[in-house]
């Protein structure tokens, strides 16, 4: 299984998808701002996919959708 793969099974198993995706990031060795920001632009690149959002959590489901559709086109 892909780690895109992998990490989409993790957050069907889990009522907190934007855990999921923080933990991912941050095993990784990425950054994720913890401070509660009211306003901006959210990027989270991850396993080679990019979601956007006006927050932490429209734009992990932008990641979850772009890793959804990345999937599909790939065939798996």
């Amino acid at each position: 299984m892909s780690e895109i793969a992998n990490i989409l099974a993790d957050i069907a198993r889990t009522a907190d998808p934007v855990g999921v995706i923080r933990s991912s990031v941050l095993a990784q060795g990425g950054f994720w701002p913890d401070a509660e920001i009211q306003s901006g632009i959210f990027e989270i690149q991850l396993a080679g996919i990019i979601g956007l959002g006006s927050s932490l959590r429209t734009a992990v489901d932008d990641w979850i959708l772009q890793a959804k559709a990345h999937l599909r086109a790939a065939g798996r």
